[in-house]
């Protein structure tokens, strides 16, 4: 048992210790850069061989799947001739929103193919919804404010966080306003298996503010927040803590609070700012 403990503490202490040395050994290496048109979070630039990421989306499926390959075929027209028509095809849905920075985003509900980039889950798909309705619905809260989103891809290719546990949020979205760019890092996400207040996904709100201090360009502004679709009384029941509390940590709720969660964030992350 004692065996156990002092291997658990040491275990604990080392990976504390590698933390540290890692940040202290990034922090005179951090920068901005802008976002290149072969940045692999665009899709648009040929991929290295071997890779599974640039050239668009790319879709694997059992040669007689006649009918699933035909629908495919159809919506690679759709997306060359820059339509935007609808399509739906047995659980899978092209996603349409002129603020993505690539048309479309692709959701899949049951997995039927194997694709990559992989397609957006359920909460990731109502939030790029829940994002377009509110443009569509705000014209006057977004005039003089210019608003992009970027999908962001999963560990080894997108932006992620060693300080919080190699975290990739979802979702970037850049909210220009008064001469100010605001970074807003977004991830639609379920908190069941998150470990409480404590833990790093939930501190980053924090985190990503030292992070712009240590970066110190006064025109960028960063946050982060967590987009949950597990309902509060479960959160607050479990974590022994309030619903304000979880605000004041930017995690709003994506269901429960589906009319006004977009505004609350955009205002979160304007206000912080000044």
């Amino acid at each position: 048992l004692w065996q156990e403990i002092a291997s658990a503490l040491l275990k604990k202490y080392a990976e504390r210790f590698y933390s540290f040395s890692k940040k202290e050994w990034e922090l005179p290496h951090l920068e901005y850069v802008d976002l290149e048109v072969n940045d692999p979070n665009l899709l648009l630039h040929e991929s290295p061989e071997g890779s599974p990421y640039g050239g668009g989306y790319r879709v694997r499926v059992d040669e007689s799947a006649e009918e699933v390959v035909a629908q495919l075929e159809q919506l690679k027209t759709i997306i060359i001739s820059g339509t935007m028509a609808a399509w739906e095809f047995k659980g899978m849905k092209a996603l349409w929103f002129d603020r993505h920075i690539y048309q479309p985003l692709m959701y899949s509900e049951n997995g039927r193919v194997e694709m990559s980039p992989v397609a957006l889950n359920k909460g990731e798909r109502e939030f790029v919804q829940d994002l377009r309705s509110f443009c569509d619905n705000n014209t006057d809260y977004l005039a003089g404010k210019e608003l992009y989103l970027l999908r962001n891809l999963s560990k080894g290719r997108g932006v992620g966080f060693f300080e919080a546990g190699n975290f990739h949020p979802d979702f970037i979205i850049w909210l220009l306003v008064e001469g100010k760019q605001h970074v807003i890092f977004a991830d639609p996400k379920g908190l069941h298996n998150v470990d409480g207040m404590n833990d790093p996904k939930i501190k980053f709100h924090s985190t990503i503010k030292e992070i712009e201090r240590r970066l110190g360009d006064g025109s960028i502004i960063l946050s982060s927040f967590i987009l949950s679709n597990t309902p509060s009384h479960e959160i607050v029941g479990k974590w022994r803590t309030s619903k304000e509390e979880l605000k004041a940590h930017n995690v709003l709720f994506q269901v429960e609070d589906k009319a006004n969660y977009i505004k609350l964030m955009f205002g979160i992350a304007i206000d912080v700012s000044v």
